[in-house]
């Protein structure tokens, strides 16, 4: 089983909107990809299998500009972020986006490079996002190499007759168990070693005096050097009941463990994560930096409304539903975001924290506490299913944001453990069969209402618990049954804007606006 992380693979990757797996991804492969690639290179094809999902919106996405970023090494933090394509041009190197019928795509998400070098030499790598930001790059030509971004990777591509020098060369570096994959293609060998340490710079020299094929890809994610301390819910709570920590406590022993960092190097990167939520938040009441492509900017006529007393209920709920509508609206406009754990569910846990922040005043380091609460019933969905939408549905995105955030409010107020995993299981089960439609492409319709009720309701299901209501069907079971009934649904459900209110008369003439 793949070990997981909280900042890796659920609270995280800091992005640019409006989607983890579409705009985030992109940069990450493509970024790989141009370690592979090096430089000289004269044209990419970047190509995406006709019935997946990149085909129905990589243009409303934004992943044509994080293809080019990391193609170009361009931070996705750039201000030139939308102007990359002249960028791409001034550089000589020409970038193309295809739709083809992709006999291996393998996943809704599948990517094809074809790179062309200036002389003439061509190189195929083929990718895949996989939920939240993580990828996979599966292929480079015929080669199998499974590079996540989260290791250091060394690649050798050389001659048969060059075996026994190559092998002597590795063994005189690396320890015997460190040794990855080889593979064999007539008279070619190819050797892949993944490990979480820098690769000596002597075995680099002396590889590089060769006249052989190397490519050394460094990782773009925290390296997961250790093994975390629980995967399942039940070892997860004998390990509270020892220890007699809350959630928020033993998530950050997993996330030290599993990285190799201190407690405290972990609280300095979820704060600084959390400080990026609460600026999405309050950045998005700013009706001048809202560049939605449907939706018109609502945040802040909301939030004066509801300033000047002319909301009905006045309630803490609806407050935190304003606050992940502005969350979204950056999103929705390109702005930079903190995954959490996607990018179309981004609006759902900021809000959370910043309202248990804002008015329980809950201190910065309980809020970080709160977070890694929610992080923790993330590493549960990790283990068991998907982030990605295009997979199962909206409920593994927004549903499952839903269920960290009523997590976090059970850490706010001092529950036990055994209470967060019960607040996010009634949370999840009432997004069951969730399906993904979203209107043009983009993540706004019915997106941004979906985030603002969601993180209303994770106070309603920490209440619940908190107050009393026995659960009986668990959080495991309940991420199982999410995922299956996910996987049901049709293709045109699962993040292809092809039905559901995507599918409508008046979506179908929003479109057209785009």
């Amino acid at each position: 089983m793949k070990k997981k992380s909280i900042l890796n693979d659920v609270i995280g990757p800091i992005m640019r909107g409006p989607s983890s797996s579409h705009t985030a991804a992109a940069y990450h492969i493509a970024k790989l990809v141009r370690m592979v690639v090096q430089d000289d290179f004269k044209k990419v094809e970047i190509i995406f299998n006709e019935n997946g999902s990149w085909a129905q919106v990589y243009r409303m996405q934004n992943s044509e500009f994080a293809f080019i970023a990391g193609l170009i090494d361009y931070s996705i933090f750039s201000e030139d972020f939308f102007a990359l394509k002249e960028i791409a041009k001034g550089k000589n190197i020409s970038i193309e986006f295809q739709i083809q019928k992709i006999d291996e795509a393998d996943h809704p998400n599948f990517v094809k490079f074809i790179i062309i070098y200036r002389n003439d030499k061509k190189l195929v790598i083929t990718a895949k996002s996989i939920g939240g930001g993580m990828i996979i790059l599966d292929k480079i030509n015929d080669w199998s190499v499974q590079i996540t971004g989260e290791m250091y990777n060394l690649l050798i591509e050389y001659d048969a007759k060059q075996e026994l020098s190559i092998s002597k060369l590795i063994n005189q570096h690396l320890d015997q168990n460190k040794i990855g994959s080889r593979q064999v293609i007539s008279n070619q060998r190819f050797l892949h070693i993944a490990q979480t340490d820098v690769f000596s710079k002597d075995l680099i020299i002396s590889l590089n005096k060769l006249d052989i094929s190397t490519w050394l890809l460094k990782p773009i994610f925290f390296v997961k050097k250790g093994d975390p301390i629980f995967v399942t819910i039940d070892q997860m709570i004998s390990l509270t009941d020892m220890k007699k920590i809350t959630l928020g406590n033993i998530a950050l022993e997993y996330e030290s463990k599993v990285l190799g960092l201190d407690k405290e190097e972990i609280l300095k990167e979820m704060k600084k994560r959390i400080n990026i939520m609460f600026s999405t938040i309050e950045n998005g009441f700013e009706k001048k930096l809202s560049k939605m492509k449907i939706l018109e900017h609502s945040a802040s006529t909301l939030y004066k409304n509801e300033q000047n007393g002319k909301l009905f209920s006045q309630s803490i709920n609806t407050t935190c539903a304003i606050r992940a509508l502005s969350a979204m609206d950056v999103v929705s406009s390109g702005g930079v975001i903190c995954a959490a754990p996607t990018g179309g569910s981004a609006g759902v846990l900021p809000a959370v924290l910043y309202t248990l922040y804002k008015d329980y005043s809950i201190d910065m380091t309980k809020i970080c506490y709160c977070a890694l609460a929610a992080g923790a019933i993330g590493l549960f969905n990790s283990y068991r299913s998907t982030f990605a939408a295009e997979i199962a549905g909206c409920q593994v995105e927004i549903g499952m944001a839903g269920a960290m955030a009523a997590a976090s409010i059970i850490e706010a107020a001092n529950g036990s453990p055994v209470n967060a995993i019960n607040a996010a299981a009634i949370s999840l089960q009432n997004t069951m069969g969730s399906v993904c439609d979203l209107v043009a492409g983009l993540c706004e319709i019915p997106c941004h209402t979906r985030n603002a009720t969601i993180a209303s309701n994770a106070f309603v299901c920490a209440d619940l618990i908190m107050g009393g209501y026995i659960n009986p069907i668990p959080l495991d079971e309940t991420i199982d049954a999410s995922l299956e009934s996910g996987k049901m649904l049709p293709e045109e459900l699962r993040c292809t804007a092809l039905g559901g209110i995507a599918n409508t008369k008046t979506a179908k003439k929003l479109s057209k606006l785009v």
